[in-house]
């Protein structure tokens, strides 16, 4: 059923909020986005051998690993991006802004990255230090259709005839707060970025993608390759003793200071039983925009600045 031709025509007076959201969803329209996903090493282990019958003491071990991966994501964000929460997982969500509205937006795009790459360290950093495996993440690109309403709240399923004239929500919604009934953030609305780094993440060893690492997909450096070229910017390929080395100079040839720069294991991944297929880079280390390459990076695996 087409609900929202059902509703379309209704008379707001003696319509419901939720009818007139259902009438009139979101234009259609796509929008480019990287997400990245890191999810625990491991959480179920515990739920398992209980046979999900907690005691006390184990669901104080699982809310000091939740509280403290949770900190790090409140922590490692933005104004500028979106997360969510989810148990054991948790989503970062950038939408790079277009040429029109950013003269620059590739810089955007490396602060997004920087912050990624700095979730996934304090994550692993904590998990070492609590004896525990730490996380798995990956980063993504895609593209993100909002189709509905990103929020539910309970005055909308109240007849708007009903409520005190002049105000904006039923005395019965005031009264308990208003909550919010159904999410759908629209951040996440058909998210194919989303969809690439879960995919990637869940199949996990089995597809190639082992343990305690982060993992950058090919769309995400096809798209930075797109956004860089666009600005003037020359994106390099270099590979040495160390790995693969992928570099956004400010100026072409010279190295020493770049807009975003990666190093990767020489072993590209392909992943396998996904539905997915992709080639995929295990990160090793990450440039920022404010640095010279030959004093400062992030050492990804160790979990250390250098």
């Amino acid at each position: 059923m087409d609900f929202s031709q059902l509703f379309k025509g209704v008379n707001k007076k003696f319509a419901s909020n939720l009818t007139m959201k259902i009438a009139h969803p979101p234009k259609m329209k796509s929008s480019p986005c990287f997400c990245l996903w890191s999810d625990l090493l491991g959480f179920s282990n515990i739920f398992v051998e209980t046979n999900w019958k907690l005691d006390k003491s184990q669901m104080e071990k699982i809310y000091n690993r939740l509280e403290s991966t949770h900190s790090s994501a409140l922590y490692y964000s933005s104004p500028y991006e979106r997360s969510l929460i989810l148990n054991d997982g948790i989503a970062k969500v950038y939408h790079p802004k277009s040429k029109l509205e950013d003269k620059n937006n590739i810089l955007g795009i490396s602060m997004f990255l920087r912050s990624c790459v700095e979730l996934h360290m304090s994550i692993s950093q904590t998990e070492l230090k609590n004896g525990l495996p730490g996380c798995r993440t990956v980063l993504a690109f895609g593209e993100n259709i909002e189709y509905l309403s990103e929020e539910v709240r309970f005055d909308d399923y109240v007849f708007n005839y009903t409520k005190p004239q002049g105000s904006e929500i039923s005395d019965l919604a005031k009264s308990i707060g208003n909550p919010i009934v159904i999410y759908n953030p629209k951040e996440l609305q058909m998210n194919t970025a989303f969809s690439k780094a879960y995919i990637l993440e869940s199949g996990g060893t089995k597809s190639g993608l082992p343990g305690n690492f982060m993992y950058i997909d090919k769309s995400v450096i096809d798209a930075i390759d797109e956004y860089s070229r666009d600005k003037g910017y020359h994106p390099v390929w270099i590979e040495d003793d160390y790995g693969l080395n992928y570099y956004v100079p400010y100026q072409e040839g010279d190295l020493s200071k770049v807009v975003l720069g990666f190093s990767f294991d020489k072993n590209i991944i392909y992943p396998q039983y996904v539905k997915y297929n992709t080639e995929v880079y295990k990160l090793l280390r990450y440039y920022p925009w404010d640095e010279l390459t030959d004093e400062f990076y992030f050492d990804i695996n160790n979990s250390h600045l250098w």
